[in-house]
């Protein structure tokens, strides 16, 4: 278990009282798989490529632009294809390994309804240092991800955040039980 607090202000307003601001929230979304989940814990490629399409619609902001996405990583058999399988639909590029991975649960654990905000301070931690933290007790990938043929690659050591399209881009998914599904791009804040 575990909890997450998090001050959300407008740009305008925190530039005007000269706070400092981590990242800046671009664009969301949030949905639930409906009757296309296979079961009540188990989600749906539908339903997770979905909400990826409309956060980034809301953002806009192309797949391309994006450096880092911290994902929800279940770490089961069946959720980590899933997921990985719909990020590769959402993003629909033919553009190889450019952007990172990570799961703030290999590091925390599973924090329980606060799991994804947890992942929200990772990725905002990670555009204000602009530093990928790698993933920790990760030895092998699922052999069904097939990052290979996909935009993605696991980072198993500290890196660097680059981008090629101006400002620092990541992206946070958090999906629960019941077919919820939710996912956020943030851009790194303003000098």
């Amino acid at each position: 278990n575990g909890c997450g607090v998090v001050l959300l202000k407008p740009l305008k307003k925190a530039l005007k009282d000269n706070d400092h601001i981590y990242a800046v929230i671009k664009g969301s979304a949030v949905n639930n798989d409906g009757i296309d989940k296979i079961g009540y814990t188990a989600p749906s490629i539908k339903g997770q490529t979905d909400v990826i399409k409309s956060a980034l619609g809301n953002a806009g902001i192309k797949p391309e632009e994006i450096s880092f996405v911290e994902a929800h990583g279940t770490g089961t058999s069946l959720g980590d294809p899933i997921e990985i399988e719909a990020l590769k639909q959402a993003w629909g590029t033919n553009k190889k390994n450019y952007c990172a991975i990570g799961a703030v649960k290999s590091n925390l654990g599973h924090l329980d309804a606060a799991a994804g905000v947890a992942g929200f301070i990772k990725t905002v931690l990670v555009l204000d240092k602009k530093v990928v933290p790698p993933l920790i007790n990760f030895n092998q990938p699922n052999e069904k991800l097939d990052l290979n043929n996909s935009p993605f690659y696991f980072n198993t050591e500290a890196k660097k955040l680059e981008t090629t399209h101006g400002k620092l881009k990541a992206a946070v998914s958090s999906f629960g039980i019941g077919g919820t599904n939710a996912h956020i791009v943030l851009e790194e804040a303003p000098k």
